[in-house]
């Protein structure tokens, strides 16, 4: 809460407080696995959000609490459910289960203690589970910010499921497509639901979404703010916990939560992450390497949550803000989309603020591909702001040698859809400041789709075509015909098909499983032709001289791009400069546009 922040206005309370309360799905606690072997998908009691399998939701994790509790009294209370056997109190520490109580009271007590359990969860039939302790906090309303366009389904949907939260004061949509205002599912929501606030703008990307939505939440400076997409589904009792957390903290802390594969419920895809000073590549600060199925697993198997470093940033999927964040940091920077997140949370770590996602919370969202998002055009805007936000942030030359080192195998792998969108990203970065940022927002993915529409129009084949092989090829012999290609002239237009053409599904392409091929097929989860692109020795030679070339310019001037950047970020990230940009957009003629 911010120094100065009205009493009256937050929600008391009172004693006790709790920590987490978790109800049984419909179906029992103990629902029938698939065959194979994995948790079932199931909707939470009210229907609004999947449920993750059970003890993620749950379970105390009883180390992360006592940060902001200290060595305190949990009180554990049950309803017993169906089923025969005692209900049983486990706890785990370093991968080790003890049981604590062998056959559960309706109420029972536990000590968190300085050297105590890392989780405390029950097995056996419950129908409910609560966790307390005896203290009063007060938690501050909610403004809840989703920024959207043309998505009418998800945005109307994503508003009620808010709107019907107590925990929620507001919820701000941002409207960057123009289609809400006249929608009548929309527009129906609206008079049944005076808490939902619509805001019509252009559209400006994620950034703009969300600067939009800080400026009006802004409007009432004792809210805590949740950022969250239109299709992310969290679940009430995670922004209780969020909510709660967050206010018990004595250090300003910006909270997120784990994200879930909405497809696959159970699958955990990434929890606390950072971004890695020397190479300014983000990763997990955590054993979250890659996604972890949590369905059949216990809190003593879950190794991979274990903290390997501070998180600097959280994805704004479902992020929740202190009171006052704006006043103290600003706004988020005009990227359009990609690292506005990442910024802002170098930004507020800078300025003292932690950042903490909270285990036993969730968050389900539409997984992404790697194919979709490096091979689009948002890998020029994400590349560019990438290397802005290292250049604005004072990072050394690590990231200018990652780059080129990432560019070596987007040629070599015949990614060079990737390499020219990334090459175009240098060049922005290059020219300065001032030519892009903030000024492209109307034009970012004008710009991008072009450079994707003429490179397709050189490199793209039908999608009739056949593949050689579904594998991909050993890596030595991959090597050796990725180096054979680039350095042997094409032959006549015309000359047959290509040699050897691979198959690869839309979330597996990646340099190594598309390396040694002539031609690649992007397949989706049916198996069928996504797109098909021909990896020519002419095109690998010209992007080789190219990315050589950007990055010894990046490395010369790399100095001088940080102090460039580094003045640039914090003018272009007040509220000040932001409704300049707004202001502009409204004048623009909406025809131009796409």
């Amino acid at each position: 809460m911010s120094p100065g922040t009205p009493h009256d206005a937050l929600r008391t309370r009172p004693a006790p407080l709790v920590l987490g309360t978790w109800t049984a799905p419909a179906e029992g606690p103990l629902a029938e696995a698939g065959p194979d072997g994995s948790a079932p998908a199931r909707s939470a009691p009210d229907g609004s959000a999947p449920a993750v399998a059970a003890p993620w939701e749950q379970a105390l994790p009883a180390s992360v609490w006592r940060g902001v509790l200290g060595d305190v009294e949990v009180r554990l209370r049950i309803e017993t459910g169906p089923g025969s056997g005692p209900a049983e109190l486990w706890a785990a520490r370093d991968g080790r289960r003890q049981r604590l109580a062998a056959c559960l009271t309706a109420d029972h007590r536990v000590r968190l203690g300085p050297d105590g359990p890392q989780w405390l969860w029950v097995e056996g039939p419950v129908a409910s589970v609560t966790w307390s302790v005896d203290a009063t906090v007060q938690l501050p309303p909610i403004s809840v910010v989703v920024p959207t366009r043309m998505r009418e389904q998800d945005a109307t949907a994503q508003a009620e499921r808010f709107a019907r939260m107590d925990c929620v004061h507001e919820v701000i949509v941002v409207d960057q497509g123009g289609t809400l205002a006249g929608d009548p599912g929309f527009t129906r929501l609206l008079a049944e639901r005076p808490g939902i606030r619509l805001v019509t703008q252009p559209n400006l990307g994620g950034s703009g979404g969300y600067a939009r939505g800080m400026l009006e939440a802004a409007r009432t400076p004792d809210h805590a703010v949740l950022f969250s997409d239109d299709d992310a589904v969290l679940p009430e009792e995670s922004l209780r916990r969020m909510a709660t957390y967050q206010a018990l903290s004595s250090t300003r802390t910006i909270l997120g939560a784990p994200l879930f594969s909405a497809e696959r419920p159970d699958r955990l895809i990434a929890l606390a992450e950072g971004v890695r000073n020397g190479d300014f590549q983000w990763h997990a600060s955590d054993g979250v390497q890659s996604p972890v199925d949590l369905g059949g697993t216990t809190p003593e198997q879950w190794a991979f949550l274990r903290r390997r470093g501070e998180p600097n940033y959280t994805g704004w999927w479902a992020t929740l803000f202190p009171p006052g964040t704006s006043a103290d940091l600003g706004l988020p920077a005009p990227f359009f989309l990609k690292w506005d997140d990442a910024e802002y949370g170098l930004r507020a770590t800078e300025h003292g603020y932690r950042h903490v996602v909270l285990p036993g919370t969730s968050v389900h969202h539409p997984p992404w591909t790697a194919y979709r998002t490096q091979m689009s055009w948002t890998a020029r805007v994400l590349h560019r702001n990438r290397l802005a936000t290292a250049a604005a942030h004072g990072a050394g030359r690590g990231v200018v040698a990652s780059s080129l080192l990432h560019q070596a195998k987007h040629v070599l792998s015949g990614h060079l859809l990737t390499a020219e969108l990334w090459e175009e990203g240098i060049d922005a970065v290059l020219a300065g400041p001032e030519q892009w940022l903030s000024r492209d927002l109307l034009e970012a993915r004008t710009l991008s789709a072009a450079v994707v529409e003429a490179w397709n129009r050189e490199n793209a084949l039908e999608l009739d075509l056949s593949p050689t092989r579904d594998a991909p090829l050993p890596l030595p012999e991959a090597l050796l015909r990725a180096l054979l290609t680039m350095l042997t002239p094409d032959g006549p237009p015309g000359d047959g098909p290509p040699g050897t053409v691979l198959a690869v599904p839309a979330d597996e392409v990646h340099w190594r499983t598309t390396l040694g091929a002539d031609a690649v097929i992007v397949t989706g989860e049916d198996g069928a032709p996504e797109a098909a692109f021909a990896v020519r020795g002419s095109a690998m030679r010209r992007a080789a001289v190219r990315t050589l070339r950007s990055h010894a310019g990046l490395a010369r001037h790399w100095r001088s791009l940080c102090a460039q950047y580094g003045r640039a970020l914090p003018r272009h990230t007040t509220a000040a400069a932001w409704t300049a940009v707004l202001d502009a957009a409204s004048t623009d003629d909406p025809s131009e546009r796409t």
